[in-house]
């Protein structure tokens, strides 16, 4: 008799074992937040559980950084379209302001407090320094220029 209670408190926690490991497979997922064609690169943000990641497509440009702000991450835009600016005395081709630890607002519109800098080189992609701020910055309204050029100019830099 306890042979048998012992074999049914082994499968039993041996089941429970098995299903805590399927649980956790299934929290584990990749979703795409925001996209952005720049120089016929495909620019794609995705939180990966929590974290905010970079990849590009085709991968001609190195890249180099990780993105260190808040998931979920968004471009910042001014009237629909990504803002991006250059800045040859600094060799940068394009900078762009990805936007972190966001939120929604009563609108539905996504506003956040920190952004991060991307910078594209000749032949690489940068992500650059962070900025926190303490008043909300919206993804379709994005930050003044003097913000691009503190990413480009290597000002921002943590």
């Amino acid at each position: 008799m306890k042979t048998i209670i012992y074999i049914s408190i082994i499968t039993f926690c041996l089941q429970a074992c098995k299903d805590n490991k399927v649980s956790l497979k299934a929290a584990d997922q990749t979703v795409t937040t925001d996209t952005a064609r720049i120089n016929g690169v495909l620019l794609e943000l995705t939180d990966h559980n929590g974290i905010g990641k970079l990849k590009i497509t085709p991968d001609t440009y190195k890249l180099s950084g990780n993105i260190k702000i808040k998931s979920p991450c968004y471009f910042l835009r001014h009237n629909g379209k990504v803002s991006s600016y250059a800045y040859p005395q600094f060799n940068i081709q394009n900078t762009l302001i990805i936007l972190g630890n966001t939120k929604k607002d009563s609108l539905n519109k996504n506003y956040g407090t920190e952004i991060q800098g991307i910078l594209f080189k000749n032949d690489s992609i940068k992500i650059a320094g962070t900025l926190k701020n303490y008043s909300p910055i919206y993804a379709e309204t994005g930050v003044d220029e003097k913000d691009y050029w503190g990413f480009a100019s290597g000002t921002y830099k943590n």
